[in-house]
């Protein structure tokens, strides 16, 4: 069992639940194999408690964007869904359902895969010549905009997910809510109908799943791609004078926005970056040509 932090949302402190463990293993199974035979999630797992944390000591303390909101959940909460994700993960496996080019909270997957695919392949355009054009894609609070009603679509007839499985899935991110709390005194309680849970381990993963679609745009347009949870790369290689290429790439990037757009998602404007890569003759070339 993982390390969870305390929040103020757990009847005993994780130290003493864990040292006290071997006692109430059998009802916290019950509980979980309850839940999960039920398709019902208990409404004390889906409150969530907010604090907030200067993003740097130095910032000034009274201004809100100074913040980064963290969000806790109780740690029973999070161990059903390690069980959800566990299970979830396996039959994401098994059936070669999770996007290829996707690195994120994946096993076997991290930063550092991405980052050697996405440079090997750049790297082998310049042994070859070539130019490539490569474009970083961000988004704007991605895992707060994730509509719920979609998420389930892409569970259902997407993923194959029916039955008990996605009634389990539709009482976890209904009717969830959060409050902050700060300095020992609590706000009110406020509901979250968007997004997927923040300091949950299924939220991550549900996010990923949220975007299986994105990646059949750039293939339907033969652009290469690498995504790290929300982060997109997208790159094209091409000799200097490659137009079509640059032209297929501009044709992507408007569908890839409209999709977001019909997703409830937005691009981040001031941190999609596009970078010209390749032999250094040629860079300064196509540079003055863009």
């Amino acid at each position: 069992m993982n390390s969870y932090s305390s929040c103020i949302l757990d009847p005993i402190p994780t130290k003493l639940f864990k040292e006290v463990f071997p006692l109430v293993s059998n009802s916290i199974l019950d509980m979980i194999n309850s839940s999960l035979l039920a398709g019902y999630v208990s409404q004390a797992f889906k409150v969530a408690v907010i604090k907030p944390l200067l993003k740097k000591p130095t910032l000034d303390s009274g201004t809100l964007a100074n913040y980064r909101p963290i969000s806790n959940l109780s740690f029973i909460s999070r161990i059903l869904e390690k069980v959800v994700a566990k299970q979830l993960c396996d039959f994401l496996h098994h059936n070669s359902l999770f996007e290829e080019f996707q690195s994120g909270f994946r096993v076997h997957h991290s930063t550092e895969t991405a980052l050697v695919k996405v440079t090997n392949d750049l790297l082998l355009a310049s042994d070859r010549g070539l130019l490539s054009v490569l474009v970083l894609l961000d988004l704007s609070a991605a895992f707060d905009t994730i509509d719920h009603r979609i998420l389930l679509y892409r569970l259902q007839p997407l993923l194959g997910i029916t039955g008990t499985a996605l009634s389990w899935f539709e009482s976890y991110l209904s009717d969830r809510s959060q409050f902050v709390h700060v300095n020992d005194e609590s706000s009110m309680h406020t509901k979250v109908c968007h997004g997927v849970p923040q300091g949950s381990v299924l939220g991550p993963i549900l996010f990923t799943l949220y975007m299986l679609p994105l990646g059949n745009i750039m293939r339907k347009h033969s652009i290469q791609f690498h995504c790290y949870a929300d982060d997109t790369q997208l790159y094209v290689s091409m000799k200097p004078d490659g137009t079509s290429q640059l032209c297929q790439l501009e044709t992507c990037l408007k569908d890839v926005r409209t999709w977001m757009t019909r997703n409830v998602l937005l691009l981040n404007s001031d941190k999609t970056e596009i970078i010209v890569l390749g032999p250094k003759n040629l860079g300064e070339t196509f540079s003055s040509d863009l």
